[in-house]
This record gives C-alpha cells, structure tokens and sequence, in this order.
C-alpha cells in the first residue's frame, strides 16, 4: 500500500496521531531539559568563577596594603583556571597577566560600572570565543580587579547537550510511528475482520460471518452483524425461491403459447399481409419471452444456492468453433474466430453447458448493444486461457464497466444502442465463469468498441 493511501486509513491516521503526540511531548521535554539544564551549567560556572574572582580581589587587597609587591609580581602569583586572565586598574595603569587581553579588550560599561564602585559580570565574545568577565572595586584605593574566564568548554557542553536532545526528538520520529503501527494493529483487527465481512457479503458470498475470537468489544457487533446476514441470506433465498415458482409456473403458459404459435406459423401461408406481419412480432415477443423465464430460471437457481456446474477438460477453440458455427446455421451472423498459435490444443476445466451460453451471450451483446462482434479471439497465457470478444461499438465508459454486469443493467451512455432487452445476459456470464472458477472483465477494444475478456483456468494449472 502507498503512503499515501495508508495515511488515509483508519490506522494510519491513528499511528500518524500517536506519532504527532510523542513529538510535540518530546519537543516539549527537550526544550525543558534545555532551559533547565543549561541554566543550571551557567549558574554554577558563574558561582565557580565568582568565588574564585572574589578570593583573588581580597589577595589583592592585602597585598597593596601590605606594600611587599608589586601589582606585576602580585598577578604572577595569583592562582587562575587555565585560559583566564587577570587584570588591575590603579587610576589610568592598567596592569594585565596576558599580553593578549587589556583593557581595551574590556566592555566601556563594565569598566565604568566596576571603577564607580559597583561589583559587576557581563559575557561578550572576543576573536569569536565566549568569556565571562567579573569585575570588584578593591575598596577605598579607587582601583579595580578583572578577570576574564573562557566559557569554551561550557560552549561544547551546550553543543553536546543540543546534539543528544536534536537526536532524540528526530529518533522519536520512526520510534513513534513503529510502535504506533504495532500498538493499533491488534485494536484495529477487529474492524479488519468485520470490514473482510462486509466486502465478502457485498461481493454475494452471504455465507460469511464475523468469529469474535473472544474478543469482548467484538461479540456485540459480530452478533448483530451475523444476525442481519442470516436475515438478508433467508430473504435473498426466499426470494430466489419466489422467483423460480414463478419462473416455473410460467412454464406451462409458455409452453402452450409456443404449442399455439407453432400451429398458426405452419398456416402462416393462409394467413393475410396484416396477419403474417402480427404473427411475425408475436413470434419474436414470445421467443424474447422464453428467454427472460430461462434466464430467471438459471439465475434463481444460483440465487437458491444449486452449484451443478461439472468441470470437465474441455478443448477451448473447439467448443468456441462449434458455438459460432451453431450460430450460423441457425441463421444468425457470425463472428470470425482466431486462435493464438499457442492456444490452438489449449483445455480448460469447464462446465460445457455454461461456457456454451457465455458464448452465446457475449456474442449476442455485441450484436444488440456495440454494432456486431468484430472478432473473436482464443488466447493461453501461464496459467489461463483467454476468451476475447471484440465488438463495432462505442466502447463502454469506465465508469459504467462494472455495472454492466448487475443484473437489469441498461447502458446509460447515449452512444450505445439501446434495445428492449432485459439486462440478464452478462449478469449470467459473471455467474456462470464464476461458476468455472474463471472471472469476466470488459475494456477498450484496440478497434475502438469494447472488448469482453473471459478467463478460465487450465486443465493442468495450479
């Protein structure tokens, strides 16, 4: 299934919900964990070089009143992280333990703030590094000590601590989705075996029913639905039942009237203009008339469940040969056959009575529906033999493809031909391949009309 379908499911929009949730919660967290921590980190790098900035101040201060060094000797000695410098203002003398820091490298308000008697901290950049300056007044002297410390290994800290939160949130991703799709799998299969249900009753398989397979939340809704096809199975039979009394009542009617019809076309010589012309459509009424009642008969029977298709190996080519020939002889048009040099022996299993009427059917089709049949064509793949029927036609809109095989189904594009039939004949071609274990489909014919595809097995396929 594509992403994009599966993001149009029930589980995936679940799995996509769940994977939604852990992120923003992750994000949440991590940006938490951020502030925390990092403030935590510079908090306590600043109390660290305060208190060591603050030591140094008072060595400073004992020392000047001391009068025993000088401020250059006095800096020499003063302990100090690695990296750090320290420096002293004695009125406009700036003295500094590294020649690559001044005074000049000092923030102006720092200075300012620092001289004018106010203990001050500020972090500024210098040649791209971040540093924390501290500076102290050293008391009624006028002077000032600084010293800058180097904030680098706190910088790599952040770097890091960034790095591993980044990493988790973007792992959180195919986490989330992975347990996602695992934890709504076993909730959702219960919908999966009750939508498997449903297509199987839509597609007329009114034998199926929903096992709850102990699933508690599933028992209400199996009983229901199992219920309601149990309903809908013994309406469906009753009323095929209907159908095929009715079907069989008609007989005897049908039979008297073919009986009465036979008399009057053997003295259709005596018979005036006008007479012969009335018996001539009560002919075809009447033959139009038996064919609905077989059709209703033959569709009432699979509707009441009788399955009394007999496989047998049957040669296709010959069995198709020998029905468009029967067509001739009757006096109707045939249609040329052409058979692919590889299926020339080709033997489907196939019940003859059923392939012969879907023949006849698709034949007869096209001749009332798509202008006449074209061509009929034999075909053997791998595991299928292929029956084509090609027809003159408009071609039939996809739209409509697979309503032409409903029962009643009248063709609803204007561009075919429209005739009183019945609409039962492909609806018997669907049951009767169905029947063989083969299935029907219609497309474009290369020709331009429509072509109906016809697949059995092979005597010998799997």
């Amino acid at each position: 299934m594509s992403a994009a379908r599966w993001t149009r499911t029930l589980r995936g929009r679940v799995t996509l919900a769940f994977t939604a949730v852990a992120v923003v919660l992750s994000l949440v967290l991590s940006v938490g964990v951020w502030l925390a921590v990092s403030r935590y980190l510079l908090l306590g790098r600043e109390r660290a070089t305060l208190a060591q900035t603050t030591a140094n101040a008072a060595q400073v201060q004992r020392a000047a009143a001391a009068e025993g060094l000088s401020p250059e000797q006095l800096l020499s000695q003063l302990p100090r992280e690695s990296g750090s410098t320290s420096l002293i203002a004695e009125g406009d003398r700036w003295i500094t333990s590294s020649l690559g820091f001044g005074r000049d490298d000092l923030p102006t308000a720092l200075r300012r703030t620092v001289l004018e008697g106010t203990p001050a901290r500020q972090r500024f950049s210098v040649d791209g590094r971040t540093v924390l300056a501290i500076g102290l007044p050293l008391g009624e002297s006028g002077g000032a000590y600084f010293e800058v410390f180097p904030l680098d290994e706190l910088d790599d800290t952040y770097r890091v601590l960034a790095g591993v939160l980044a990493a988790a949130v973007l792992a959180v991703v195919p986490a989330s989705l992975l347990v996602g799709s695992w934890a709504t799998r076993p909730t959702l299969r219960p919908l999966d075996r009750v939508a498997a249900a449903a297509a199987a009753v839509a597609a007329g398989d009114l034998s199926a029913r929903i096992d709850p397979e102990g699933d508690p939340a599933l028992v209400p809704i199996a009983r229901s639905f199992n219920t309601t096809v149990t309903a809908l199975e013994e309406r469906v039979r009753s009323d095929a039942r209907f159908a095929a009394d009715v079907s069989h009542e008609l007989r005897s009617p049908l039979t008297t009237m073919l009986g009465a019809l036979a008399l009057l076309v053997e003295h259709e010589q005596d018979l005036p203009e006008d007479g012969r012309e009335g018996l001539a459509l009560l002919q075809a009424e009447v033959t139009r008339f038996e064919r609905l009642v077989a059709d209703l008969l033959e569709i009432s029977r699979g509707d009441a469940g009788s399955a009394d298709a007999v496989l047998e190996e049957v040669n296709l080519p010959a069995l198709v040969r020998e029905s468009l020939s029967r067509r001739r002889i009757d006096g109707r048009a045939s249609a040329p056959l052409t058979v692919a040099p590889d299926a020339a022996d080709v033997v489907v299993l196939a019940d003859k009575r059923r392939l012969e009427r879907v023949i006849g059917n698709l034949v007869e089709n096209a001749d009332k529906h798509g202008g006449g049949v074209t061509a009929v064509r034999v075909e053997a793949g791998p595991d299928e033999a292929r029956l084509l029927v090609d027809d003159a036609g408009p071609g039939i809109p996809e739209r409509e493809r697979s309503r032409v095989f409903e029962r009643f189904a009248r063709g609803r594009d204007t561009n075919r031909a429209r005739t009183d039939g019945a609409g039962l004949g492909l609806s018997l071609v669907t049951r009767h391949v169905a029947a063989m274990g083969g299935r029907v489909s219609v497309t474009d014919s290369p020709e331009g009309g429509a072509r109906f595809t016809v697949r059995l097995p092979l005597q010998d396929a799997p």
